[in-house]
């Protein structure tokens, strides 16, 4: 009896930390997102010797190329300049799932005036796609307390 009790106080903190895991996905996924591969710096090689053997040239720019990508994904997860590499990678198929997600929701016909409707303080059906409606909700959810790396500016 006492294990089932540990097990649900256990996933009390996950399920915590879970949701407010999605909170910080719907605010990172309303941010504008540029991405710049130019705008990744090189890193400067001093008093080092480069090999110009091919094979050492191939390699050297496929690490290079590995690496900027990384830094790509790092600034599309929220939180992901922040982290390891592994703990990145996990975060993004973690993000990636939960824009899928994102995706069917709002494909939905009726999903879309719900999610307006919910967003306006209305009850759900009674929406009707506006300007002013899509304006307010772009305003409730742009960039209020959510400060990550994810934005590319």
């Amino acid at each position: 009896m006492r294990n089932l009790e540990k097990q649900e106080e256990e996933k009390e903190p996950e399920e915590e930390l879970g949701a407010m895991k999605e909170m910080m996905f719907k605010i990172a996924a309303m941010q504008p997102v540029e991405i710049d591969p130019a705008a990744i710096r090189k890193p400067k090689r001093k008093n080092v010797r480069i090999s110009d053997d091919p094979q050492s040239v191939a390699a050297r720019h496929r690490r290079e190329k590995i690496s900027e990508k990384m830094q790509i994904l790092q600034r599309l997860v929220p939180g992901g300049t922040k982290m390891d590499t592994a703990s990145m990678l996990d975060e993004a198929i973690c993000y990636v799932k939960f824009l899928k997600r994102q995706i069917r929701l709002l494909q939905t016909p009726t999903s879309t005036e719900d999610w307006l409707a919910v967003t306006m303080g209305k009850a759900p059906g009674s929406a009707t796609t506006s300007n002013a409606a899509i304006a307010r909700t772009s305003y409730t959810f742009g960039g209020n307390g959510f400060e990550g790396s994810h934005n590319l500016h």
